[in-house]
């Protein structure tokens, strides 16, 4: 990949990251004043977030695995095993995984959509701009493995792998520092949770 895509690469996470606080920020203010409509249908309230916390899980695991393939690799080479064999951004796809958790464990449908919703418009512009830059990097390789692998729907049939791949710990500790974020999720819904049935939050808002 040439200097100037590499170089790119560290400005552009680092504008995501400063993007996504920006949009947390207002999100978990949100939350603060917000209660399920089915706050007292217990059953189905459980049911969403045992599916919030399932969902969260996989996605701190699977962006680990991710980041066992590619981590420090991804300015130097073009990785295309294991789950970057099936879909193009599968660290992406794990993250909108934890996005729906965060979702499905706020109890709350419109909140679980409206978080889809700005995912989706986001990341479009993201990987838009990250396929530029890998593009101009690698070239033909590159318009090839687009040709091959979906960008975001896994295609499993596709799975490629090695007998054994190189880890880098450093930038697998790196994701699960990164990821522990969704984590915080759990106890972060728990305490708003106790803080509106304390009366200690005020309720302004029930969403179905």
């Amino acid at each position: 990949m040439n200097a100037t895509s590499s170089s790119a690469r560290p400005r552009l996470l680092k504008a995501r990251r400063r993007h996504t606080w920006m949009a947390a920020i207002p999100l978990a203010l949100l939350l603060l004043v917000t209660e399920s409509s089915w706050a007292s249908a217990r059953a189905l309230n459980e049911l969403y977030q045992w599916i919030g916390y399932f969902t969260l899980l996989v996605c701190v695991l699977g962006r680990a695995w991710c980041s066992a393939y590619i981590g420090g690799r991804k300015n130097y080479e073009l990785i295309a095993l294991g789950p970057y064999s099936v879909v193009r951004n599968p660290l992406y796809v794990f993250s909108f995984i934890g996005v729906l958790g965060i979702g499905f464990a706020s109890g709350t449908v419109s909140f679980l959509a409206l978080l889809a919703v700005l995912f989706a418009v986001y990341y479009r512009v993201v990987v838009a701009r990250e396929e530029a830059f890998l593009a101009s990097g690698f070239g033909e390789k590159f318009a090839a493995y687009v040709a091959r692998v979906p960008r975001w729907i896994p295609d499993f049939s596709l799975w490629r792998d090695a007998p054994e791949i190189a880890v880098k710990p450093h930038f697998l500790l790196i994701t699960l520092r990164d990821s522990s974020v969704f984590l915080l999720a759990f106890p972060l819904l728990e305490l708003i949770a106790w803080g509106h049935e304390a009366g200690l939050l005020p309720v302004l808002l029930r969403l179905p």
